[in-house]
């Protein structure tokens, strides 16, 4: 694993004040000026940004709430049409909730996955004879150009809320609530706060506990205005009285006072998912609307066990897949697998564990008798999104981001896609030698890791995508004391010394228990890590969370 140190410093040093380290870190992240840092130190209470701010556009709203109201004056059937991922979820049940509040006729729907993403023209033409007048799209219908063609013919307005990259060209919504700025459940979220303010004169943080769920588990960057949504959406995860969270947060075993953006993106986040890659969505939704403690309970129940499916399939799906790349040929750049064994719900899953462990693009392919469903996840070197847009006139639905895509294929095409994709990565990555690189933020020296510097890096809190915990790097430390533990002895515990013997510190190194062979008192050894507080028994001590090694 290559080690890439941002920081750039004229004369190195390991001894920093704490304020220049910061420096340091803000800039680090691409904040730079007075403003910016201001900004990111002091965000904003979400009900205080503007439109504009998080790119949304003025108009566009005035028409979508000018719509709505008219849709809620003549009692019209409103149909907010979601997407089954975690952030559609989430938004589908702020915007329902929104106008549910406002005495709206409204129901949310979300299809199933096998059903394909996005708006379906056979479900608009159901939902054209069930009388409804206004479909609202959440985290989704950007691209929609031919079904929202289909709505107005059928007298169905469609608003489209939405945050995935614009194609050529925008469909002919009656209005368009979008930003790239924000996931699919921020942008709803602005919309329900509009409609607040103009049927009740207010704007509140209902809905804010959901936007956090969504934004995370999305892998959204955690800056501008993402991070004023996370700092307060965080504390009101933790306060949250929806039955259905604090159900979900009792079958996963966690204390809702101490949720993070860890809890989010590994455990909470991924259980809202896995009903929309193994069962019908829709349970999901329920349980993050319902105020009925019991049905909050037996729908966290099924979702837990749905989880476990999830990964039970999920891991033998990846072994199989594994297997058939590595009979091919591994010096391709890009790994490319269909197969018709493969669940559909979990590909993109799939292809996410082998783009982690061989570091290439990867696409993996349900294959269906006449059509197939792909996902796609890639490298920071590699834009999935621009290489299957690229390839759109053999290709489906699709859509997505520079890191991830989804899409529908007839089964004859899979072969000429293969082959265009191939081409593309090959040119694109030509010469790269492709490896992991870990971004390192500063070399220090252990004297500086003290309380006051930790209380210092809790400002940059919550960490995420766009705004990682800081990771360091420190030089010429030796080894005072090395195991291995876990059950399958596959991590690593160090106690470190400083050269001068007088700083000693407790590191573990998860799944680094590799390097144990290599370790001994007389060799000095680069390390690589973050910081983290360990309380036990009302004692803090500080720690090392070793990200890598190297010894010398």
């Amino acid at each position: 694993m290559k080690w890439h140190i941002l920081a750039k410093i004229k004369e190195q040093k390991t001894k920093f004040k704490n304020e220049e380290i910061i420096k340091i870190l803000l800039k680090n992240r691409g904040l730079k000026t007075p403003k910016e840092i201001d900004n990111f130190l002091n965000p904003k209470k979400p009900e205080e940004l503007s439109l504009k701010e998080v790119g949304l556009d003025p108009s566009e709203m005035k028409k979508a709430i000018k719509r709505i109201q008219k849709a809620i004056e003549k009692k019209e059937k409103i149909i907010v049409y979601g997407d089954y991922d975690a952030d559609g979820l989430s938004g589908t049940a702020i915007l329902w909730e929104a106008l549910h509040n406002l005495k709206a006729q409204v129901l949310p729907f979300i299809p199933r996955r096998e059903d394909g993403y996005g708006l379906k023209i056979e479900k608009i033409k159901e939902l054209a004879r069930e009388g409804v007048g206004l479909i609202i799209t959440v985290d989704q219908g950007i691209v929609a150009n031919q079904q929202v063609r289909e709505a107005n013919k059928l007298g169905i307005d469609v608003i489209i809320t939405d945050h995935h990259i614009l194609s050529d060209k925008k469909p002919k919504a009656l209005a368009i609530i979008h930003t790239t700025q924000l996931a699919g459940c921020g942008v709803a979220w602005f919309l329900a706060q509009e409609l607040f303010f103009i049927f009740k004169g207010e704007k509140n943080e209902k809905g804010l506990d959901l936007v956090t769920i969504g934004t995370i588990a999305d892998m959204v960057p955690l800056l501008g205005p993402n991070r004023c949504l996370m700092k307060y959406g965080l504390k009101l995860l933790q306060k949250t009285k929806r039955p259905g969270l604090l159900a979900l947060y009792d079958f996963a075993s966690l204390k809702k006072e101490t949720i993070d953006t860890f809890e989010v993106s590994y455990i909470i986040g991924p259980r809202l998912n896995a009903v929309g890659r193994m069962d019908d969505p829709m349970e999901a939704l329920r349980l993050l609307c319902t105020f009925n403690e019991d049905q909050a309970i037996n729908l966290a129940q099924k979702i837990n066990q749905k989880n476990e499916e999830r990964k039970s399939l999920m891991g033998k799906m990846t072994i199989y897949a594994r297997n058939l790349w590595l009979k091919q040929d591994q010096e391709k750049s890009l790994i490319f697998i269909d197969h018709n064994s493969f669940h559909e719900g979990v590909i993109g899953l799939v292809a996410g564990k082998l783009m982690e462990e061989f570091y290439r693009p990867a696409v993996i392919i349900s294959r269906g008798e006449k059509f197939s469903k792909g996902s796609a996840r890639s490298i920071n070197e590699f834009n999935i999104i621009e290489a299957v847009r690229s390839c759109a006139e053999i290709l489906g639905p699709h859509g997505g981001h520079p890191k991830a895509a989804g899409f529908t294929i007839e089964t004859e095409k899979i072969t000429l896609f293969k082959e265009k994709l191939m081409l593309l990565a090959e040119e694109k990555l030509k010469g790269q030698k492709l490896s992991p690189t870990l971004r390192v933020d500063l070399e220090l020296g252990l004297e500086n890791l003290t309380f006051d510097f930790y209380k210092d890096l809790a400002k940059f809190e919550p960490f995420g995508e766009g705004n990682p915990q800081p990771v360091f790097l420190t030089k010429d430390v030796k080894m005072a004391d090395a195991r291995i533990v876990g059950k399958e002895k596959q991590h690593l515990s160090l106690k470190l010394r400083s050269l001068s013997g007088k700083i000693i510190f407790e590191g573990i190194g998860f799944n680094l228990g590799k390097f144990y062979s290599d370790l001994n008192p007389d060799k000095k050894i680069d390390l690589v890590y973050q910081l983290f507080l360990d309380e036990w028994h009302n004692e803090k001590h500080l720690k090392l969370k070793i990200k890598d090694l190297k010894t010398f």
